[in-house]
């Protein structure tokens, strides 16, 4: 791969600016005259159109905001909270925060007022921005002031508008080793833990992402995962800035296809939610297609992903494979692309592990999909697959700057500038991760092969060892089980169990479809206690895991009718199960589906789990 192709790093021109930056500020502050017109944020406003701002106009209100705080009182290494959905006003509390030396402590806006609070309180901020409505109620009485995004009265809005904030300060700029933010980790198994940022870890990883994955000024990136999630601020708000692309605000992410399509982004980060998605909503209208469609798809599949193979080794198809490939491709994949927007570069995968057949579906389609990996205690990112070389069931080899280690157990260790400087408060819980060489113990089973591409085989606590002494990776088989169009979320248990049971959030119109599909009549009234649709689910399962060891497939399951979201406290905010919670609140199903060793299946409603 030649040093001018424009996926390599080194000719991307904010890798630089990351190198040399004193602070975080420095990617927006000290970008090229060049740059100062073009725009940087867009948004949308009330009548429903897109507007953007140029980077000068954003400088100037991250400078005013930044002012005001100073003379609000808050002073270098001061602590300010920082709540709301994804928009321009949250861009410029970070940045202004940032400038004036202090600590940016972002909260998710998914979280309940009583876990915010906690947050801003473990951290003890000085003061807290926040989005007007839902989320400024979230801090009714706090104690703490507390400043909306919007409205009337003093709002981040109204000080950014506001000629008499000049933007002079008295505070210097930050360095590489001030703290810059603590992000709290998302407590999957407990009270979420501050981990701390500095400037120069997180100047790191921008670097080390720019090094491997390139992006230039013409690039726009759709933002709709919440920036306090650290992957969404590293990678979809910081690099960005520096390397002087353009950023979109989705409007929410019930309108995440149409913004999609009006934006036209080139990059999108996401968590494979939204890759399951669109495979399974593919899935599902090839189930209902006429067999001559579902032959062509499929057809068009297996030359995408021929031609995939043959262009990860610098050749193509050669005619008469290639003119077939062509004409498909325009039948098939290219409304699929047309949807995306039609000028999508590159889909960066994180915060979970995608499903292989997700990322060749994708790559066969001629949609580049980047599978990578990384922790919040790492800034975030650590590995990403290369566009010219991807390999589906990795998350990459690592960046830049980034060692790796396999320990004995089979762990994950890491090493490198955008470590950690530790967890708020927690020495103990510092040491426990970081050892005295430097490396960070993620927590993570993996394999590591010999061109270094790191495959992840589950959380090294999560790893269940049934009764008969097997490991099972439960995150392998729930991804092959989410895959499946009339499965919306599913989590296996078999800790020091017989065998693996599931319980199964379904997709009611994706099964509705297969069941037609399947025996050409419609779904039974009663389809949830329906044994002939229980036999039909459980042979559906055998499939979907077919290339699984036997001891690994689902024997037994349960339907559950409500999904599992943050709101009812049952994922995380990067959608990660809560295994715990949810083995206390379906402990009655589950042990249902232990009690009778004779059957094989059962099936609960949500009345039998309270």
């Amino acid at each position: 791969m030649s040093s001018s192709d424009p996926w390599v790093g080194p000719g991307c021109p904010g890798l630089e600016r990351a190198r040399i930056a004193r602070s975080l500020p420095d990617l927006l502050l000290q970008a090229p005259s060049e740059w100062q017109d073009k725009p940087l944020l867009r948004f949308r406003r009330q009548d429903g159109r897109w507007q953007s701002w140029p980077r000068v106009r954003v400088i100037q209100a991250v400078l005013r905001l930044s002012g005001w705080l100073e003379q609000a009182g808050i002073r270098p290494g001061d602590r300010v909270g920082l709540l709301g959905h994804n928009c321009p006003e949250w861009f410029f509390a970070d940045f202004a925060i940032l400038r004036l030396g202090a600590v940016t402590v972002p909260a998710y806006f998914t979280d309940p007022a009583e876990a915010v609070q906690f947050v801003f309180d473990d951290a003890e901020v000085s003061l807290v921005f926040c989005e007007p409505g839902e989320q400024q109620r979230k801090l009714e009485g706090y104690a703490k002031p507390v400043v909306p995004f919007r409205g009337e009265g003093t709002s981040i809005a109204g000080i950014v508008a506001d000629e008499h904030w000049d933007g002079r300060l008295q505070a210097p700029c930050p360095s590489r080793q001030d703290l810059a933010t603590l992000i709290y980790t998302s407590g999957t198994t407990g009270k979420p833990k501050g981990v701390m940022l500095t400037h120069g870890n997180l100047l790191a990883d921008i670097a080390a992402g720019l090094g491997g994955v390139a992006v230039y000024p013409d690039d726009l990136f759709l933002s709709f995962l919440p920036l306090s999630h650290a992957f969404e601020r590293t990678v979809g708000h910081f690099l960005p800035t520096a390397a002087g692309a353009e950023i979109a605000y989705a409007e929410d992410v019930t309108t995440l296809m149409r913004d999609i399509s009006e934006v036209r982004p080139t990059i999108i980060l996401s968590v494979p939610r939204l890759y399951e998605k669109i495979y399974a909503g593919v899935k599902a209208k090839l189930d209902s297609a006429s067999p001559i469609k579902r032959w062509l798809f499929a057809l068009a599949q297996r030359l995408g992903a021929e031609r995939f193979d043959l262009r990860q080794q610098g050749m193509d198809l050669r005619p008469p494979k290639r003119w077939i490939w062509q004409l498909l491709d325009g039948l098939v994949h290219r409304k699929l692309r047309e949807r995306l927007g039609g000028r999508l570069r590159a889909f960066i995968s994180g915060g979970a592990a995608l499903h292989p057949d997700i990322a060749r579906f994708l790559l066969a389609a001629d949609l580049m999909v980047l599978p990578g990996y990384g922790l919040t205690e790492a800034s975030p990112v650590l590995t990403v697959n290369r566009p010219w070389r991807i390999k589906p069931e990795t998350v990459g080899p690592a960046l830049p700057g980034v060692e790796l280690r396999r320990a004995k157990d089979g762990e994950l260790l890491a090493r490198g500038e955008m470590i950690m400087q530790g967890y708020w408060k927690h020495p103990e819980a510092t040491e426990e991760v970081i050892d005295a060489e430097g490396w960070l113990h993620t927590g993570d089973i993996v394999d590591i092969d010999g061109d270094g591409f790191v495959r992840i085989v589950d959380r090294k606590k999560e790893i269940m060892v049934m009764s008969n002494g097997e490991n099972v990776p439960p995150a392998v088989i729930e991804q092959h089980l989410v895959q499946d169009p009339a499965i919306l979320q599913a989590m296996v248990i078999a800790e020091d169990r017989p065998y693996v049971v599931a319980l199964i959030v379904p997709d009611s119109e994706g099964l509705r479809l297969a069941w037609r599909k399947d025996k050409r009549r419609p779904l039974p009234e009663n389809w949830a206690e329906n044994e002939e649709v229980r036999a039909w689910f459980l042979a559906r399962l055998r499939i979907d895991e077919h290339d699984l060891p036997s001891y690994m497939q689902v024997r037994k399951f349960a339907f559950v009718e409500e999904e599992w979201t943050q709101a009812n406290g049952l994922v995380t905010p990067t959608l990660k199960l809560k295994r715990r919670r949810l083995i206390e609140r379906y402990a009655a199903v589950i042990e249902s589906l232990y009690a009778d060793s004779g059957g094989e299946h059962a099936v609960k409603g949500e009345a039998d789990a309270k």
